[in-house]
C-alpha cells in the first residue's frame, strides 16, 4: 500500500487561491508540485512554463473545483500577462501517461470522452460526500457573509426562503437557524421535506414557492435550474435580497431580477473567495483520500 507521498509528482493547472493552499498542503507532504498559470508567491519555486510540461511530468493531475467550460478552459483561472489560460482538451491530453489520474470538480461530456480516448483516469469529486459536505460548510458562510453586505436589516428574525435542501441547503438552513431568522425550505422531494422537518424549519413544496417567495425578505438559491423565473421574481417585494449560490448560470432570471429592481447576486466558487484557507483544505484532504484508495485498491 502506498503510505508514503514523498516524491509523488503533482500537476496544478490553473486555480485561485484554494490551489495555491493545495500546493502548500501538498508540498508539506513531500509531494513534488508544478503549477500552470496559477499566482504563486514569491517564496514558491516551480517549473511549469508549459501545459503539455506538467501534463507529461505528473503522477497525480489536479484541475480546479469549478472543472472546464465546454472549451475545456479550466475555471477561476489566474494568468500573468497575456499567458492563455490552460485549456484540458482532446489534443492536450494526448501528453498525459496513460493510467494518470485527472481529480477534477466536475467535468464535461466532451473531457470524459477525452480522458477515455487517452487512458487518462478522471475522478470527479464535487459531487462526493467526502468534499460537497465539508465544501458545504464554507459556501454557506460566505453565501451569508453576501447577504448581510447588501441588505439593510439583521438576518436574525428575518423571513428567509432557502430553495433546494441538498448538502448546501441542509448546511445554510441549519447555519441561519443559528443566526435566528425565520427560515422556509422549498423542496421537490419528500425526503428533503422531512429533514427539513427534522431541522425545525417550514418545509414546503416547489409548487408553493410563488407565494413563498412573496413573503421573503431574502431568498438563497441552490438549485441548479431556472427556478426563479420572471413570473416568480415579479411576485417579490422591492427590497428583496436573492443569493444564488447553485452551479453558473445559476436558477435565476438576472436580467429580469434587474429589471424589476431586485438585488439578484450570483455567486459561484464562494469558498475560493471567502475562505480558501478552509477550501483548500478541503480539497486537499479529499484529493489524498482519494489518491490513497485507488492505490490501496491496486496493492490489494
Amino acid at each position: 500500500m502506498a503510505s508514503d507521498l514523498t516524491g509523488v509528482r503533482v500537476g496544478i493547472i490553473g486555480g485561485d487561491r484554494r490551489e495555491l493552499e493545495v500546493a502548500r498542503i501538498f508540498s508539506a507532504h513531500g509531494m513534488d508540485v508544478r503549477a500552470v498559470c496559477l499566482p504563486w508567491p514569491d517564496d514558491v519555486q516551480y517549473l511549469a512554463n508549459r501545459l503539455e510540461d506538467v501534463l507529461q511530468w505528473a503522477d497525480l493531475l489536479l484541475a480546479p473545483v469549478g472543472g472546464v467550460d465546454r472549451f475545456g478552459q479550466v475555471a477561476y483561472v489566474i494568468v500573468p500577462g497575456d499567458v492563455p489560460p490552460p485549456r484540458l482538451t482532446a489534443e492536450t491530453l494526448r501528453a498525459v501517461r496513460p493510467g494518470t489520474p485527472l481529480f477534477i470538480g466536475a467535468a464535461t461530456g466532451a473531457l470524459r470522452q477525452a480522458c477515455a480516448t487517452y487512458g487518462v483516469t478522471l475522478v470527479e469529486f464535487r459531487e462526493s460526500d467526502e468534499f460537497a459536505w465539508r465544501n458545504a460548510v464554507p459556501t454557506a458562510e460566505g453565501a451569508i457573509q453576501l447577504a448581510i453586505q447588501h441588505t439593510d436589516h439583521t438576518l436574525h428574525g428575518s423571513r428567509i426562503l432557502v430553495l433546494g435542501f441538498g448538502r448546501s441547503g441542509t448546511v445554510l438552513a441549519r447555519t441561519l437557524r443559528g443566526l435566528g431568522a425565520d427560515i422556509t425550505v422549498c423542496a421537490r422531494g419528500s425526503v428533503d421535506i422531512a429533514r427539513a422537518y427534522a431541522l425545525g424549519v417550514h418545509p414546503y413544496r416547489m409548487e408553493d414557492l410563488a407565494d413563498l417567495a412573496a413573503d421573503a425578505e431574502v431568498v438563497f438559491n441552490t438549485i441548479p435550474a431556472p427556478v426563479l423565473s420572471s413570473e416568480i421574481l415579479r411576485c417579490m417585494q422591492q427590497g428583496s435580497v436573492i443569493i444564488d449560490i447553485a452551479t453558473a448560470p445559476g436558477g435565476t432570471d438576472f436580467a429580469v431580477a434587474k429589471q424589476l429592481g431586485l438585488q439578484a447576486h450570483l455567486a459561484p466558487g464562494l469558498p475560493g473567495i471567502t475562505a480558501p484557507r478552509t477550501a483548500g483544505r478541503i480539497v486537499a484532504d479529499t484529493v489524498l483520500s482519494l489518491w490513497r484508495d485507488m492505490h490501496e485498491t491496486v496493492d490489494l
